[in-house]
C-alpha cells in the first residue's frame, strides 16, 4: 500500500502543462511517457506533423491516438484526437469519444474525421467536457456530442499519450512534440 501511495503521489504531482516529446518506438504500440494529471475539464494543445507521420496503410488498421484526456479510465470516459492512414499518401486527423464505457467502435456517432493532415503543418485547439458535452476544436474545426453528466463523482483527469491503434505497428519511430496549456 505504501508503494501505491508513493506512485500515486508521483503521478498526480506531474504537471500536464508544458511541452512534451513523445516517441512510439518502432514495432511498439505505446509511448514510454508517464501519465500526467490534467487539472481542468478542458485542455489546450498544439502539435506539428513531420515525416514520422507517414507510413504505408496497414491491412488491419485502427485509429492511432495523438492526444486527449480521460476521466479515471481511458476506456470508460475519454476524448481523443486520433490519426488514421486512408491510403499510402493520405492521412486524416479525427476525434473519438468513449462514453460510459461504450467504445466508438460500437457506436459510430462517437467518432469522425476533422481534417486531412499536411506534413509540416501545426494543429492546435482544445478538447474536453463542458456543460454536458464532449468537444474537440482543431484549427477552427469543431465537434461536440451531448453526453450528459458522465463524469464520475470521484475522478482523476489524465492526459492521453500517443498510441499506435489497431493490431499493427509501424516500421519506424513515431515522434511528436505536443504542447499542453
Amino acid at each position: 500500500m505504501k508503494y501505491f501511495l508513493i506512485i500515486l503521489v508521483f503521478l498526480v504531482g506531474c504537471s500536464s502543462v508544458g511541452t512534451f516529446h513523445y516517441t512510439v518506438p518502432k514495432g511498439k504500440h505505446r509511448s514510454t511517457n508517464i501519465l500526467r494529471e490534467v487539472h481542468n475539464h478542458t485542455l489546450r494543445y498544439s502539435f506539428t506533423t513531420d515525416s514520422t507521420w507517414i507510413w504505408d496503410k496497414p491491412d488491419k488498421q485502427g485509429w492511432s491516438k495523438v492526444t486527449g484526456m480521460s476521466w479515471n479510465s481511458n476506456k470508460k470516459n475519454s476524448v481523443r484526437i486520433v490519426y488514421l492512414r486512408l491510403s499510402d499518401s493520405v492521412g486524416v486527423l479525427g476525434y473519438y469519444y468513449y462514453v460510459n464505457g461504450v467504445s466508438p467502435q460500437d457506436n459510430p456517432t462517437q467518432k469522425g474525421i476533422l481534417d486531412t493532415i499536411s506534413i509540416g503543418q501545426s494543429y492546435y485547439g482544445k478538447l474536453g467536457w463542458d456543460n454536458g458535452f464532449y468537444f474537440i476544436e482543431m484549427n477552427n474545426k469543431y465537434h461536440s456530442m451531448y453526453v450528459g453528466d458522465v463524469i464520475p463523482t470521484f475522478y482523476f483527469r489524465w492526459l492521453q499519450n500517443p498510441y499506435i491503434g489497431g493490431t499493427y505497428v509501424i516500421d519506424h519511430d513515431w515522434d511528436m512534440i505536443t504542447t499542453i496549456r
